[in-house]
Parts: structure tokens; C-alpha cells; sequence
């Protein structure tokens, strides 16, 4: 109902917002994906074409860094990293 109005009211007015007109079309179910991406001229695959290949590149690797205390008495925040690993 919300939206039936929503939309006769934004197309009525010409002089409407081009995001409000967007958005008075309603929601796009659609999702784009990529079957690869480049970063940093290293190209990675999703993991279903990696498996065809003899090399693959579908792994991903972060370091993250942050403040942390080291046992729950303590008051003296220490940086610590830690890896996390995943697959595109």
C-alpha cells in the first residue's frame, strides 16, 4: 500500500529528487556478483571456477590489528593481531 503511494506521489511531481524517484520503484532483488576480482593487480577467482584450475587463487588473508587488555585485571591495553582467513 506504502508503496503504490509513495511511487503516484514522487512521479507526480516532476521536480522530484532523482533518488527519491529511485526509490519510488521499490526494491531490486537482484545481486551482482563477480566470478573475479582484482586487488591490487592480484586477480582472484570464487573459489567453484579456482577448483577448475591446476592454480588457485580463491584464498584471502587479513591481519587485523587492535587494542586489547591481556588478562581481565589488567589496565595496560596492549596492540594485538590476529590473521583471519577465508575463501571468495
Amino acid at each position: 500500500m506504502f508503496m503504490h503511494w509513495f511511487k503516484y506521489e514522487v512521479l507526480k511531481d516532476s521536480q522530484s529528487f532523482k533518488a527519491l524517484m529511485w526509490l519510488a520503484n521499490g526494491l531490486k532483488f537482484d545481486v551482482v556478483s563477480c566470478t573475479s576480482y582484482e586487488i591490487n593487480n592480484c586477480t582472484f577467482y570464487m573459489k567453484y571456477f579456482d577448483d577448475k584450475s591446476t592454480v588457485q587463487n580463491s584464498g584471502v588473508s587479513l591481519k587485523v590489528e587492535s587494542l586489547q587488555f591481556s588478562t581481565s585485571k589488567d589496565q595496560n591495553l596492549v596492540i594485538g593481531s590476529m590473521m583471519y582467513y577465508g575463501i571468495i
